[in-house]
């Protein structure tokens, strides 16, 4: 799934033939030729909007300025508290183009010098500018034009991120003769085509990448190739202070430190050539073989030593061993009596600061292994021990083991783990020893196979749903060969037409371009299959569609042994609209059902796109809840994501959300469930619940913000600990109105890595969010003396009969239920949470009774209070 090349070239060593010469048109420039940064094409950004990789640095409006026709970003060395009450010893600045200049492909030249010095890290970058379109980092990408690690100021390097899994693609460029890319200006350029990235140091080329995946945790393919970088992105320049790759400054460090650039350039061209994702074979054959006992480790007691193999540089009996520093690591290795001693002078910034690898390690999808050695510590310490991918994986970790605890004394230890992803020749056997400065002995290392990957059962085995509940796959139609991965476009002989997804971003819909329409609705198919829908089960179908003039389609749902389960007509036009049908399926599906959009009988062209099917959720019993299956009857309206870390998402067997977490990762925003389209409106006060715990006693972050920009609406650290706890809140939203807020709960780290990374769950359930409306004692409505009750958006309710629903942007909303604010914040204990479900009591009731109710209030109170009891928790909430 990747193919990742790792070059170094040495300036000079390019024929001409290499060097950059195409055409482009300049589309934008900026020659800071002013008194002032020009802010219609560049924002601070500060660092309230995230800090990450470890880094140490204040983000300022003040470390960037422009002078003498250059932009000049300085890191200092300063003390400074931000907002939030953190102080930090440096500051920099952080220039971005997001939301002013952004561009689909194109070539950037960025003429610049850079700073030195250990911990200085100067980049100059490129981000997405709709993040959310394919998904957060390392899913939507990142292209670096340039990096530079202040302690190595000869060397810059190229790479893109992308995933999942996580894969990126890194090229190096070094300097000879003591040169130093802050001795003067060089130029860094970037050619970014569809299917193809090329890197450029004055003018010569050093780095090419077009091969590259992108997949979301909850799609079922990978998103259609040249994504994730087929979208806008836009420019960055900054310079950050340490963190993981680069490592803190240190008494070497001169500061202050500046990154000068002479201009930036954007050029374009009419048209680009378009390059298929390369078709690489799977990893075939055994690799290399296991020695007579099994063993897939070479020389694991340190007895070999072999000039035709190679070994760790200066050390015997180290042959098929590799020796590797991260940043800050060091340490001296030498063998004693067949065990390997690795003296640790300084274990780094990161836990691969000091590392042991052999490789390749040949890996078969499926197949399970044991991983075991003996070891022993100068002082007990931690150790991660890793079998995963390299360079050409993205570093992927397939053992996915916690850090494992060492003793003073030697002991055994081993683990077991299945290979989750497919066939690695070249797996790598790691032992990361950084972070920590006591030294390590290991001996005895050995990886056998204990159980071959099962053979693949040819009989049918039903679909799962996606993780959001969703039946349908590709949906979207931007996965996959050609955009139409698990769709199949039919016609018979009777019928004339071609399908047609567009690659841009605001193209990628289902058209058919019907020449002729056939003898029936049927001779024209776009058809899914294997779609797994039970039987005494109710489906709501949803899909946008049009057509070039009025006419019908077909939508049919059939099992694969032809009982139909419904047969709808829906009539479409030239406007773009969403459609609903509600079924019931009243027949054995065998888990196997077709649905066919009938497309034929007419000439018109047709248009489809977004097509959802998902199980009828139960109603949490809450009128006006803005959240959408709050109660996690699945997954469905919840998005989920993590990076840098390790998270398992699901709904478990009491019907609680639940998140396992492996590896808690450093930043908060690490792990996430998230809804989007949640309408808060400018000066309205809401009210937030929910029930949440966790097996450890950590702390989680639950918000409300943009979902691009990440202003804060609301946003509040929670102490979890193992007792289901109900969070009560109440707020007033001061921003603009924002109809697709973010709502969300980050799980990750906490920055400080105070949170143990230890195996844990965390569950949360019963989510509402209302918003607050002051009781008028005066208005004469009295809640109950409607004819009809229309439920509120939360509830999925299934019509009584099959027509199918046009869904109008301009659908009105249920009217808002007058609910009264709360005194009491925060959380309190829920001693019910396992209570008998609730009843909800009946929302009409007869004119006779709800004459003599009505009669009552007016004599007594002048005001109505329903009562509506929450589902599950046996909490009553007062509407």
């Amino acid at each position: 799934m990747t193919n990742l090349n790792v070059t170094t070239i040495l300036a000079n060593d390019l024929t001409e033939d290499e060097k950059s010469h195409d055409d482009w048109k300049l589309v934008w420039s900026d020659e800071f030729d002013g008194d002032e940064i020009d802010m219609n094409n560049w924002s601070f950004d500060h660092p309230e909007n995230g800090r990450y990789n470890q880094e140490i640095q204040s983000y300022t409006d003040k470390n960037a300025w422009v002078k003498d026709g250059y932009l000049v970003i300085e890191a200092r060395e300063e003390e400074i508290t931000e907002p939030n009450g953190e102080t930090y010893n440096y500051t920099s600045s952080k220039l971005i183009t997001k939301g002013k200049q952004t561009w689909t492909y194109g070539k950037i030249e960025v003429r610049a010098k850079m700073p030195e010095g250990q911990g200085m890290w100067p980049a100059i970058w490129m981000m997405p500018e709709d993040e959310p379109l394919y998904g957060t980092w390392p899913v939507g990408g990142e292209i670096d034009i340039m990096e530079l690690l202040g302690h190595e100021p000869h060397k810059v390097h190229a790479n893109i991120h992308y995933g999942d899994p996580k894969g990126e693609s890194q090229g190096t460029y070094e300097l000879k003769g003591g040169k130093k890319f802050s001795d003067d200006f060089y130029l860094y350029t970037l050619e970014w085509e569809p299917g193809e990235i090329r890197w450029y140091i004055n003018n010569e080329l050093y780095h090419t990448a077009n091969n590259w995946h992108s997949k979301h945790p909850s799609n079922a393919d990978e998103f259609t190739y040249p994504a994730p970088f087929d979208q806008d992105f836009f420019l960055i320049l900054n310079i950050s202070v340490g963190g993981g790759w680069p490592g803190n400054p240190d008494d070497t460090t001169k500061l202050p430190q500046q990154m000068v650039v002479d201009y930036v350039r954007v050029y374009q061209k009419d048209e680009y050539p378009i390059r298929e994702k390369p078709e690489l074979p799977e990893d075939v054959g055994a690799g290399r073989a296991p020695l007579e006992d099994g063993n897939y480790v070479y020389n694991g007691n340190f007895n070999i030593d072999s000039p035709e193999v190679g070994g760790i540089d200066g050390v015997t009996n180290t042959a098929y061993w590799t020796y590797a520093e991260g940043p800050g690591g060091s340490a001296t290795l030498n063998v004693e009596d067949g065990n390997l001693h690795v003296g640790i002078h300084s274990g780094g910034t990161v836990d691969y600061g000091v590392q042991l690898i052999q490789d390749p390690i040949p890996l078969e999808k499926g197949a399970t292994y044991r991983a075991s050695f003996k070891a022993k510590a100068e002082t007990e310490r931690n150790m991660i021990v890793k079998l995963g991918g390299g360079a050409s994986r993205g570093y992927s970790d397939y053992s996915k083991q916690n850090p494992i605890t060492l003793s003073t004394q030697w002991e055994d230890y081993q683990f077991e783990f299945v290979m989750p992803e497919r066939t690695d020749l070249s797996a790598r056997y790691e032992f990361n020893m950084g972070l920590e400065d006591s030294d390590i002995w290991l001996s005895d290392i050995k990886l056998e196979k204990i159980a071959d990957a099962p053979d693949t059962d040819p009989v049918f085995e039903p679909r799962s749903p996606l993780p959001t509940g969703n039946y349908i796959y590709n949906g979207t139609f931007d996965q996959g060969k050609g955009r139409m991965s698990f769709w199949e476009f039919r016609t018979d002989s009777s019928a004339d037409a071609d399908k047609y997804i567009g690659s841009k971003v605001l193209e990628r819909r289902f058209d058919a371009h019907i020449n002729n329409g056939g003898d029936k609705p049927e001779s024209i198919q776009l058809v899914q299959t294997e779609i797994n829908l039970e039987k005494d089960n109710s489906y709501q179908l949803v899909f946008d569609a049009s057509a070039d003039a009025p006419r019908n389609i077909n939508v049919t749902l059939v099992t694969s042994n032809g009982d139909l389960i419904t047969d709808q007509i829906v009539k479409i036009n030239e406007e773009t609209k969403q459609y609903e049908i509600y079924f019931d399926v009243e027949v054995e599906t065998g888990n196997n059902v077709e649905l066919q959009f009938n497309l034929g009988g007419s000439n018109e062209n047709v248009y489809l796109d977004n097509v959802e099917l998902t199980r009828v959720l139960e109603w949490d019993g809450i009128e006006n809840n803005l959240i959408k299956n709050g109660i996690f009857d699945s997954l469905a309206h919840w998005s989920t994501e993590f990076n840098h870390s390790e998270a398992k998402f699901s709904v478990d067997e009491n019907g609680h959300f639940k998140v396992n977490i492996t590896d808690v990762g450093y930043d908060t925003w690490a792990i996430q469930l998230y809804q989007l389209g949640v309408n808060l409106e400018q000066g309205e006060t809401y009210q937030v619940s929910f029930d949440a715990k966790s097996t450890i006693e950590r702390p989680i972050l639950f918000h409300m913000e943009h979902k691009t920009n990440y202003t804060k609406y609301f946003d509040t650290k929670i102490d979890l600990n193992d007792e289901w706890t109900t969070y009560q809140y109440e707020f007033t939203m001061t921003e603009v109105t924002d109809p697709d807020t973010k709502f969300g709960f980050s799980f990750g780290g906490d920055g400080t890595n105070q949170i143990p990374n230890i195996e844990h769950d965390i569950l949360v359930d019963n989510i509402v969010l209302t918003k607050v409306v002051d009781i008028d004692d005066n208005d004469p409505t009295i809640p109950g003396d409607e004819e009809e009750v229309v439920p509120g958006d939360g509830e999925e309710t299934t019509p009584t009969d099959e027509d199918p629903v046009q869904v109008d942007d301009d659908e009105t909303t249920p009217e808002e239920v007058d609910e009264p604010t709360t005194d009491d914040e925060g959380k309190s204990d829920e001693s019910t949470k396992d209570a008998d479900n609730g009843q909800r009591l009946p929302e009409t009731a007869t004119g006779l009774f709800s004459t003599i109710f009505i009669g009552v209030i007016l004599i007594t109170t002048g005001l109505a209070i329903v009562f509506i009891t929450k589902r599950r928790t046996g909490i009553s909430r007062i509407n």
